[in-house]
């Protein structure tokens, strides 16, 4: 893997845990949209999973068509 597939991956995986943390804890959402409650662990399980898929085909797509 090169320099920037690294990147790539690390950027999904941080993006996902902010998904992740965003969906499940409302008290770090912005003030307007604190007031909706969280969201259940399979939705957001779901979301993670769909943000890490995303950035895994990114990468491996960045590896077949340089």
């Amino acid at each position: 893997m090169d320099a920037d597939q690294v990147l790539l991956a690390l950027i999904g995986v941080g993006a996902s845990f902010v998904t992740f943390c965003l969906m499940r804890f409302p008290r770090i959402r912005r003030p307007q949209f604190q007031q909706y409650g969280p969201f259940s662990l399979t939705a957001s399980l779901f979301g993670v999973l769909m943000i890490l898929l995303i950035s895994a085909l990114t990468v491996y797509a960045q590896a077949v068509w340089p």
